[in-house]
């Protein structure tokens, strides 16, 4: 495990998309931090928007990376030559699954970075205490091992770089949209002081039961796919409505055990030829 490790940080130190994907993301954070201090120049706002952002920004860069980091090794052959050399699938799956981990939270912490950097001599600092913003800290990181569990299941198993690639940056947005709908869902009101029309348009009048209640056992299930995406994690964390962080950190850890589970599995009973 050492050896792969090494290789894989050494290749990500000569990487020119891990470079330019981590400039990305630091780039992307000072903008943010800097379209934050125009508005602050209308009416007051803190800089805590556009620095706890980072879990979106990182898990999108990582849905792109990943795919294409480790897909290189199908195309050059390097994995067969790493399991005729010695090295366990198991072991290789995982060197690269911690890799892509590391990647994933340099990204948050360029992004993190670069946005404290532009924002706080802009702006000033952040409003949220230094414990909730350690824990969403945690929480984000979590969140990204998930994501990245679930992109190098997909990188491992696929052959063809440029499949796994749309399949991951695909998914991810797949995954966004689930989460949003899910919270809209979720936040619909039992009563609703007025009814919606044909057309559309909603009508204030007596109140009445919201047919888009989800109540019972349906309200549950909804519940448990919310938490269980990463993507839903990472929209709680950014939008600093984290209510438990702990229990994200395990839906977290349920997803990346299930994942990597899955990838190994495939993985062994893959045909490197």
């Amino acid at each position: 495990m050492r050896n792969l490790l090494a290789a894989n940080f050494f290749r990500l130190r000569k990487s020119a998309l891990f470079w330019g994907l981590l400039a990305f993301s630091a780039g992307f954070g000072a903008l943010i931090a800097f379209n934050y201090y125009e508005m602050s120049r209308m009416e007051p706002i803190a800089l805590d928007g556009a620095f706890f952002v980072y879990p979106l920004t990182a898990s999108v860069l990582t849905a792109v990376f990943v795919p294409l980091f480790f897909g290189r090794d199908y195309s050059d052959r390097a994995i067969r030559n790493k399991v005729a050399a010695g090295h366990s699938r198991p072991l290789l799956y995982g060197a690269n699954l911690l890799t892509a981990v590391a990647a994933s939270l340099l990204f948050c912490g360029a992004h993190m970075g670069a946005a404290a950097a532009v924002g706080t001599p802009l702006v000033g600092g952040l409003e949220t205490d230094p414990a909730p913003a350690l824990l969403m800290a945690l929480g984000s990181a979590a969140a990204m091992a998930a994501f990245c569990a679930l992109f190098t299941l997909v990188a491992m198993n696929c052959g063809r770089k440029s499949a796994s690639a749309v399949a991951c940056v695909l998914g991810i947005f797949l995954l966004l949209l689930a989460a949003v709908y899910l919270r809209s869902r979720l936040l619909s009101p039992e009563y609703l002081n007025g009814s919606w029309n044909a057309k559309g348009e909603f009508i204030p009048g007596e109140r009445a039961p919201n047919p888009q209640y989800l109540g019972g056992a349906q309200r549950a299930v909804f519940e448990v796919l919310y938490a269980l995406l990463p993507t839903s994690q990472a929209i709680e964390l950014a939008s600093r409505q984290a209510q438990d962080p702990y229990r994200m950190a395990l839906y977290s850890a349920a997803v990346v055990a299930l994942s990597t589970g899955i990838g190994i599995f495939l993985f062994r009973r893959k045909d490197l030829k």
